[in-house]
């Protein structure tokens, strides 16, 4: 959650206060507009939830990501390039493979699946030869089962990135809400408090939106509501 987005949630919490202590007086009653602030509040939370959490998981997924990339390298590709390099390269009139060659290591995540797909279909015809040099008999089946892990780990952090940008919107969404639920409650306080400048100077300071140092557009580290009451 952003610091103006902090600053909006925390008056809704004031309002709240507010009513608590102050009913409305005659025939006004906050039931219909409080019913909406409460809600969007509500709502507010489990959005800042899951956008920590989806932020969270996110950063972990691209961990675990760059983790299984330094796997496939040092025992899946490396071997295999090491290998074709010296019992290979020197058999062929024309030269190793340019799918048997060692990738660059900066190459993104997708591209390495690329690279290990164009691997594993090079070393195919080769299998006899790398087997006897030294993997196991198996290791185009392992080669396969790590670039598998990595896909699926790069779907996981998809779906978290998705999961980040839709309580982005969310929260977006609940703020006017609740924004639009204040405004209505204004004009029942203020009908219902006229003639009271002290409840309605406290008014004032429950809905007034609280500048934060740093300015109203600056971020807060991406600050989470912090079960606020």
């Amino acid at each position: 959650m952003y610091r103006r987005q902090k600053q909006v949630m925390d008056s809704f919490v004031r309002v709240r206060s507010f009513l608590d202590a102050n009913p409305a007086s005659g025939a006004l009653g906050y039931a219909s507009a409080r019913e909406m602030l409460d809600e969007a509040v509500q709502l507010l939370r489990t959005y800042a939830g899951a956008q920590h959490s989806g932020r969270d998981l996110s950063r972990a997924e691209v961990r675990r990501q760059a983790d299984q990339i330094a796997l496939l390298f040092d025992r899946h590709i490396r071997p295999i390039v090491t290998i074709a390099r010296s019992q290979i390269a020197p058999e062929s009139d024309a030269g190793l493979p340019s799918a048997l060659r060692l990738p660059k290591a900066n190459l993104g995540p997708t591209k390495v699946l690329a690279a290990c797909d164009g691997m594993i279909e090079a070393a195919r015809q080769f299998e006899a030869v790398i087997v006897a040099n030294g993997l196991p008999a198996d290791f185009l089946a392992q080669f396969q089962a790590a670039r598998d892990t990595l896909e699926r780990i790069m779907g996981v952090r998809a779906t978290q990135v998705g999961t980040h940008v839709a309580a982005r919107a969310g929260l977006e969404v609940q703020l006017r809400r609740g924004r639009h639920a204040v405004e209505r409650l204004d004009a029942i306080v203020r009908a219902s408090f006229r003639g009271n400048p002290m409840t309605l100077g406290a008014w004032r300071v429950a809905k007034r939106v609280h500048q934060m140092p740093g300015g109203a557009g600056s971020r807060a580290g991406q600050d989470v509501i912090e079960a606020a009451a």
